[in-house]
């Protein structure tokens, strides 16, 4: 009969491995954000555009806040 003993030692390689696909997360997160923000702006500067009767038959900028400056 043989006894086989394994030493579980971490190894640097995959301790570091949830940091980095941690930071990649973050990054794509962000890079989703400004994404989103970038098309909003986009919508909104063709929004502003339009003549002013089209823009009320929108609704837009709505009555029940205040216009925001792009």
């Amino acid at each position: 009969m043989t006894i086989v003993g394994f030493d579980s030692r971490i190894i640097l390689g995959s301790r570091r491995l949830p940091t980095v696909a941690n930071s990649i997360t973050v990054l794509m997160t962000a890079a989703r954000a400004t994404r989103r923000w970038r098309e909003r702006r986009a919508n909104a500067r063709i929004l502003e555009s339009l003549p002013f009767d089209l823009r009320k038959d929108l609704g837009w900028p709505p009555i029940d806040r205040p216009a925001r400056n792009l």
